[in-house]
Parts: structure tokens; C-alpha cells; sequence
């Protein structure tokens, strides 16, 4: 897990916040403006006589110094309160170690109706006011020009990243043996085949071709080899990481020198099972990969999973249309059917259905069926388990999951499962447990499962709810559960404006979004969860 840090927000007003939620902000106004000056700067650091110009401009320069000493000292005490150590000042500079603090402006994707950069801090000194005119124009990246009228906010600066990012995956030209004419063909196909389908998944993995890319990549490396001789065609593949050599998956294929296009298509579909298999939803994937399918709908079954895993009203919607799409191709695939019904569940869940008791009851019938038709299908099974939670019937959900596990064991989403029915079910400690081990199952796991664990870790009573909120945002700033931990633990600690920030932001992700929809009530064995978030949400004015 990534060590907790303290955060500071640049845009709005300005406020320090520790890990574990308090507010250490100073209350000086040149002191809040003296940390932006030197976090602003190019290598947050500046040099005394260059602060000092812009906070103590009208004064005389000894005046000014002394002023700067004393301002650097109240500083260091009032940081020193709080354990904090991130500022460095010497004889000839002041700087600042990133290392220990998250920063808005850096770390989070920037949107276009972000408040103001260091919204309402007035120095009353000309230097001061004419560099935050240069750095708000820079933030908004202001253009006159009648072509650019709507210019997006600036890119956030090259710093380190923390949180779990998507693995890179490196495509190499398929190694080729033989003489025959067609292997360069043949060899070209599957690679340019790989580069396609693993596109699909942009929003979880991060694509590089081996041929443009220039330098050594830390993630991992697929490469092969084509071999044509009298037997047909022979297909070697293997998913390496580049950090240990570790080889993750290798197949094997044979195929007849007309089939060479089918071997394409099932060679890369295996590729990217392989992928998620070993870097993201362990045995989960074993589920629905299993079936047999075209590439087309393949490829539309991915769009949908990917767009179901942002939990946002919109990417559920569009999940929706991409399994129903699967449908219209194949009126038999089942993982459509079940993953539609998922989808249906969590509008329900996360507040979303205009008609809740109508969808739950249009999911019930269409499980009833399915269940039917595959008794022993687990993915059935499993969308039994939440049906059954969304109806009020906490138990008997956590026991049906409990037998989805017992047959696919080591895999983080469906571990994720289990554990938000526990926490349903009124038991946070085993929410919290389950989360923690699927996280660790694989390198780069569904990101909703942090969110889940903070908001598990929120409604214990854990501080470290803030620390995994903000994992979830570094890596999804679009998440609305993150937003929404945060909101209910800023509004817990009394920490009204910074609670109201995080309920604009929650409004502008879902504008839809209250403190009586965060959830669905009815899924709650102890409706107190329910009430403390929903009362703190208003507190902070959904």
C-alpha cells in the first residue's frame, strides 16, 4: 500500500489536510501565500531574497527580511504541531519535499470548471498579485484568440505517481522462422490483431508497440514466434514482466496454413484473457472466457466491462448498450445476460434507478430464468447473491457468494464481491479483510475495490479511509464513491469547506446525486451505515 500523505489544495481556496484528516492550514495569509510561492515554482524551491520581493515588496530589504524569519519561524512551530516536515528552509532558499504530500494541482486530472487557483487569498502586495495573475492564466491556460476559445486547464506537472496505475504491456514483432512467403504475413497479422483487440482495453492498460517505443519499459513484454513448415503453421506467445523475467502466461498454437486469420482472432483473445487473468481479475475471467464467441462480440463484451467498472451512471448506461449489443449478435450469451443484470443491480445499489422496485423485480425474473437454464453456472450464481442483497436478504446473499468463491478461489473482483456483501451484511471486519486480500492478489486490481475498502474502513471509524480515498482518485479521478468517502469524512471532522468542495465535485461527476440516493437502503442489514452517510451529506449540502 502507498504510505499515507498530506494533502494540499491549490485550487480553491487554499488547506493543508493530513493523512488522518485534520486541517493544517495556516492561518496567516502570507504564510498560505509563501508555501504556494515555492510549491508553484519550477523545483518547489525558491530563493529568500525572490520571496521576499514578491510578500514584502513596499517594505525596506532588512525590514523584509526580518519579516520573511519571522513568518519561516511561526511556519516551522505551527507545522511542527502537526508532525509535519515537508518544508526545508536554509540560509540562501525555502523548499519543499513532494515526496511526503499529494497535491491537487499534480496529482488529479484537471477539469474545466475547477474553482479559482488560490481562490480568495488577497496579500495586499503589487509583486504578489501580478505573479498570481501570470499563474491563474497559466492554470487556465487564457487565450484571446477567437480559434481557442475554450482551452482546457494546463497538464499537471512531471511528478512521481502513486496509486495503482494500468500495466503497461509492450507489443513485440512476432519472431519469424522459416522461408515460407506467407510467414511475414502471417506474422504481421497477429501483431497488428494484438494491437487491436488490446486497444479495447485502453481505460486498464496502457499499450506501447515495441517498434516505436525507445528505451526499457517497466511492465511487461509480450512477444512469439511464427513458424511455417510442412505441418502448417506453429504459434509460440508468452507475457514476460520486464522488472524480474517472470514469465506470466505462454501458449502454444497449431493451426492449417488456411486457418492462419482464425488463429489471429484466437491467439490475441487469449493474449488479453491472459492479461486479465494474471495482472487484474485473477479466476473471475476464467468465467466468462470460457464461451465461446466471435471476436465482434468479444471485443463489444470488453467495451461493456470496462465501461461497468467506472460505477458511474453514465459508464453503467453504456455498459448496458454494449451487452446488449453482444445480445443482438449472439441472443445466447450468457455472460450479456448476467453482466446486464449487474449493471441493473448497481444503478439500484448506488442510487441511480428512477424506478428501483420495477428493475429489481425485472432482475429477479430474468435471474429466475437464468438460473434455470444453468444451475451450475457460478456467474448465475453470483448475480443470485446480489439480487438477493438488493431485495434485503443479506444472508442468504453472503451465503450464496460463499459458494461462487469456493469454486473460483484467488480472484480479486469476485473476493471484492464477497466482500461488499459482508459489509452489507454488518460486517465490516470481514469487508474489510476480503478487500484488503484481494488487493494483493494481483498487481493492478479493479480500482473499485479501494473504494469499497474506504468506504468499509469510513464507516468503522479507520483514519487510513482517507489515505485508500485518495488512492482511488489518483488513479480514477472520475470515482464518485471516493469523492463521497471523502465528503462524509471531511463533514465528520468538521471541516465544512473542504467537505463542500468534495460535494460540488460529487454534483459535477453525477448531477443527479443526493444524500438520500447515495444508496439503496434497503441493501443495508444495519440502516445506521445508511443514515451516518446520508446525514453527513447533507451536512455538507446534497
Amino acid at each position: 500500500m502507498s504510505q499515507a500523505r498530506t494533502k494540499i489544495f491549490l485550487s480553491g481556496p487554499f488547506q493543508i489536510i493530513c493523512d488522518d484528516g485534520r486541517d493544517a492550514t495556516p492561518r496567516g495569509t502570507k504564510a498560505k501565500a509563501l508555501i504556494a510561492l515555492v510549491l508553484l515554482s519550477k523545483n518547489t524551491v525558491r530563493s529568500r531574497v525572490w520571496i521576499q520581493d514578491r510578500l514584502w515588496s513596499t517594505s525596506a530589504p532588512a525590514q523584509g527580511a526580518s519579516s520573511l524569519r519571522k513568518e519561516l519561524s511561526v511556519l516551522t512551530k505551527h507545522f511542527g504541531k502537526f508532525g509535519l516536515d515537508f518544508l526545508e528552509i536554509d540560509r540562501e532558499t525555502v523548499s519543499i519535499k513532494l515526496g511526503t504530500l499529494e497535491v491537487d494541482l499534480f496529482d488529479e486530472q484537471l477539469l474545466p470548471d475547477r474553482s479559482e487557483l488560490l481562490e480568495g487569498l488577497d496579500v495586499a502586495d503589487p509583486e504578489f498579485e501580478d505573479w498570481l495573475t501570470v499563474e491563474r492564466q497559466a492554470y487556465w491556460d487564457l487565450e484571446t484568440s477567437e480559434e481557442t476559445p475554450n482551452r482546457l486547464p494546463f497538464q499537471p506537472r512531471g511528478l512521481p505517481q502513486w496509486g495503482r496505475q494500468r500495466p503497461t504491456v509492450m507489443v513485440e514483432q512476432m519472431e519469424q522462422v522459416g522461408n515460407d512467403a506467407e510467414l511475414d504475413i502471417a506474422a504481421s497479422s497477429i501483431h497488428d490483431e494484438l494491437m487491436f483487440l488490446l486497444g479495447t482495453l485502453s481505460d486498464v492498460i496502457e499499450l506501447r508497440d515495441a517498434s516505436r517505443q525507445e528505451g526499457p519499459v517497466e511492465g511487461y513484454i509480450l512477444s512469439g514466434r511464427v513458424i511455417i513448415g510442412a505441418e502448417g503453421m506453429r504459434v509460440s506467445a508468452q507475457l514476460t514482466s520486464s522488472l524480474n523475467k517472470t514469465c506470466l502466461w505462454a501458449g502454444r498454437f497449431r493451426f492449417q496454413a488456411q486457418d492462419t486469420f482464425n488463429a489471429v482472432e484466437e491467439i490475441s483473445m487469449q493474449v488479453v484473457q491472459a492479461l486479465q487473468l494474471n495482472l487484474r481479475d485473477g479466476h473471475w475471467s476464467d468465467i466468462w472466457s470460457s464461451r465461446t464467441t466471435t471476436t465482434e462480440i468479444w471485443t463489444a463484451f470488453q467495451q461493456g466491462r470496462i465501461q461497468e467498472s467506472h460505477t458511474t451512471q453514465d459508464g453503467l448506461k453504456r455498459a448496458i448498450q454494449q451487452y446488449e449489443i453482444c445480445l443482438s449478435l449472439d441472443e445466447g450469451y450468457l455472460p450479456a445476460h448476467v453482466a446486464i443484470g449487474f449493471c441493473r443491480l448497481d444503478m439500484i445499489r448506488l442510487g441511480m434507478d428512477t424506478t428501483p422496485e420495477q428493475t429489481l423485480n425485472q432482475v429477479i425474473s430474468t435471474c429466475q430464468t437464468l438460473r434455470a437454464s444453468h444451475p451450475n453456472d457460478a456467474y448465475c450464481a453470483a448475480l443470485e447473491a446480489f439480487t438477493r442483497n438488493v431485495a434485503g436478504e443479506t444472508s442468504e446473499a453472503c451465503r450464496l457468494m460463499q459458494q461462487v468463491l469456493d469454486q473460483f478461489q484467488n480472484s480479486p473482483e469476485l473476493l471484492g464481491y464477497h466482500a461488499g456483501l459482508l459489509g452489507y451484511d454488518d460486517q465490516l471486519d470481514g469487508e474489510i479483510a476480503l478487500c484488503r486480500q484481494a488487493l494483493a492478489l494481483t498487481p493492478h486490481p479493479p480500482i473499485w475495490i479501494e473504494a469499497n475498502l474506504a468506504m468499509a474502513l469510513a464507516l468503522s471509524g479507520d483514519q487510513s479511509a482517507w489515505q485508500h480515498a485518495h488512492n482511488v482518485l489518483r488513479v480514477s479521478p472520475g470515482s464518485v464513491r471516493a469523492r463521497v468517502v471523502l465528503c462524509v469524512l471531511s463533514a465528520d471532522a468538521n471541516n465544512l469547506p473542504l467537505a463542500r468542495r468534495h460535494a460540488r465535485q460529487i454534483r459535477d461527476l453525477q448531477p443527479s446525486f443526493t444524500a438520500e440516493n447515495w444508496a439503496w437502503p434497503t441493501c443495508f442489514k444495519n440502516g445506521e451505515h445508511y443514515t451516518w452517510v446520508a446525514n453527513l451529506l447533507r451536512v455538507a449540502g446534497l
